[in-house]
């Protein structure tokens, strides 16, 4: 059976501007792939927070989406359709 084949595309860290810190955090310091600048990306955004968190509802106020909380049986498409039986 062949190996099975990288296929994560990558970059040259070279060409980012990543930090000493940020680059020690790759498993590979001369490559960054895009899991690794998403974790990258949440840690500089959670330092320019401060280390405040945001809960979902919260992001959503300030976006200006509301979001209705209602329980799943009362939905309509949680309740299945009575079906009706076929005559003979």
């Amino acid at each position: 059976m062949p190996q099975r084949q990288n296929l994560e595309k990558r970059i040259p860290a070279e060409g980012t501007n990543l930090t000493a810190k940020e680059r020690a955090l790759l498993p590979d310091p001369n490559w960054l792939t895009e899991d690794d600048a998403d974790a990258i990306m949440s840690m500089r955004a959670f330092k320019q927070a401060k280390g405040k968190s945001y809960s979902l509802a919260e992001v959503l106020r300030e976006t200006g989406i509301t979001l209705e909380r209602t329980s799943a049986a009362s939905r309509a498409s949680a309740v299945p359709k009575a079906r009706s039986r076929r005559s003979a």
